[in-house]
């Protein structure tokens, strides 16, 4: 199927082939449960799936073994439940306790997968219950200490040439016996990672990953494996970062072995990636705006057309490496109907000219990359759709609320990656508003206030002040936090305390509570 006419990709092609015969799916338990699980149905996919692992674990087969322990631990999402504590408690209070039930060396192998697949909190938990069984003589069998100590083999891309998204497979072997590891990654915003899979017939993925005569757009080459987990690891731990990021159950439940994979592949020491400064943008929109595709737009007003390259074109320096004419067809929509809808606040005369000045910068973006004329077509045909959606995005009262939080901050040549970075400390410092509810200006300093007084108002203040008192101090950390200073003290206590797990609202009520705290300055300890 082309791409003009392919959907976007559900999920890693060659994964399903590839996956061990009997194993079940975290897809198949949602299929047999249904999204909503009532207790028998949830306890019976738990049996059916238990099954299958301790099935897996008395084979012997470390890679079957990780396979049905991921599926087990996927469980509470496929329930519907997306906290990672949800999982935990679920690993702990069904799949230990289990292990520690049977008292067989089996139980001690299952805790030793545990331990290699798990989170920080997970391992802690099965490595404590795996001391327990060994303090009673039971150990995990031989087999279960090459989970794991996989060896890697070789990877390929599988990439759009518009730079939209890219596909990444990485082989690995117990032995003779090899895996693959394929994760598909959106590059349209920060990259991120939204399939993954796993397939123990690796040639055969591989396979899929390079057959491209299907897609007129895409191409395949083999990479070495450091730029395979360059290229794996960061997405992979924005996804992780994300409290939804819409990940299917399947993927889910490869997770924890991708983890374990990338975590196996060579780091290159001192590899700095390629990069375009500031000064390569702006050079860029300079060339763009002495080009004969921009002479019309120009003409009919010079500084919208600037106003929309410098745009465009400082999209790229949300990441390191993307040359400032990088840009796809669904790159091009998140950026009018996300990025710019979100985060400028455009004069009338900037929104009359988008069609003109984006048509004009988007050919001669084609240009300078030597598209073919069915790529230059297939792009500049992408774009009246976006071109028709974007004043009912733009004003959205949706849009128009995440607007107050960069409309200081959002300049037309903006550094795209530093923006991200204060409009999320600022949605730290105050979430954006639920909806359905009052409206409210985040740029507003007394909005801001009102919403904080909303939050804070009913909470018990600390002894020595009174509920007013609170809200003005709880004012004054939020306000502290809004600002964009690398040098915040503010923001740098409410990291560390982040850092160990505490939550946002009892950040700001332990800051605002400090005796030594001073509203409006940067003197809380």
């Amino acid at each position: 199927m082309s791409k003009k006419t392919r959907p976007r990709r559900s999920g890693p092609s060659g994964t399903s082939s590839g996956r061990p015969v009997g194993t079940p799916t975290a897809g198949s338990a949602r299929a047999a449960a249904g999204d909503t699980l009532g207790r028998g149905e949830a306890d019976a996919i738990v049996q059916r799936v238990l099954s299958s692992l301790w099935g897996a674990i008395a084979a012997g087969d470390p890679l079957r073994a990780e396979l049905e322990t991921s599926t087990c631990m996927a469980i509470p999402h496929v329930a519907g439940q997306r906290d990672p504590a949800e999982t935990e408690t679920f690993v702990s209070t069904v799949l230990v306790n289990e292990a520690i039930r049977r008292q067989t060396p089996d139980g001690a192998a299952m805790l030793r997968t545990l331990m290699s697949l798990g989170t920080p909190a997970i391992r802690k938990t099965a490595s404590r219950a795996l001391g327990e069984l060994t303090g009673t003589g039971i150990y995990p069998p031989e087999w279960v200490t090459e989970i794991g100590k996989v060896a890697p083999g070789q990877a390929w891309r599988r990439y759009d040439i518009f730079g939209d998204d890219e596909t990444v497979a990485a082989t690995f072997s117990y032995g003779e016996t090899e895996h693959a590891v394929v994760m598909q990654v959106d590059l349209t915003g920060m990259p991120i990672t939204t399939a993954v899979g796993v397939a123990s017939n690796a040639a055969s993925l591989i396979e899929a990953v390079n057959r491209v005569e299907d897609d007129e757009f895409d191409r395949a080459e083999q990479i070495d494996l450091a730029e395979a987990r360059r290229r794996m690891e960061e997405p992979l731990a924005r996804t992780e970062q994300d409290p939804d990021p819409g990940l299917s159950a399947d993927t889910v439940a490869y997770l924890p072995i991708a983890r374990t994979r990338i975590r196996r592949l060579p780091v290159v020491a001192g590899y700095v990636p390629p990069d375009f400064t500031a000064a390569d943008r702006a050079a860029a929109v300079d060339d763009f705006m002495k080009s004969p595709l921009a002479a019309d737009a120009a003409a009919a007003d010079e500084e919208s057309t600037r106003f929309w390259a410098e745009v465009l074109t400082g999209y790229s320096s949300r990441i390191s490496g993307e040359p400032p004419t990088q840009v796809g067809p669904r790159k091009l929509v998140h950026i009018l109907l996300g990025h710019v809808v979100t985060g400028f606040t455009l004069s009338p005369a900037q929104r009359r000219h988008l069609e003109p000045a984006v048509t004009a910068w988007v050919r001669w973006s084609a240009e300078q990359r030597n598209l073919d004329e069915a790529q230059r077509s297939y792009l500049i045909e992408r774009l009246p759709s976006a071109f028709s959606r974007f004043d009912e995005a733009y004003d959205d009262p949706d849009s128009a609320t995440l607007r107050g939080y960069a409309s200081d901050l959002a300049a037309s040549d903006v550094d795209v990656s530093w923006l991200t970075r204060n409009v999320g400390r600022r949605m730290f410092a105050l979430p954006v508003p639920p909806p359905g509810g009052e409206r409210r200006d985040v740029s507003d300093p007394a909005d801001r206030r009102a919403l904080v007084a909303a939050e804070f108002g009913t909470c018990t203040p600390p002894a020595g002040m009174t509920s007013e008192q609170f809200v003005d101090a709880a004012s004054g950390v939020v306000e502290e936090l809004w600002r964009t200073d690398d040098l915040n003290v503010t923001y740098q206590a409410a990291s560390s305390m982040m850092l160990d797990g505490v939550s946002r609202h009892d950040i700001i009520h332990q800051l605002a509570g400090k005796p030594t705290a001073t509203v409006g300055t940067s003197m809380i300890p």
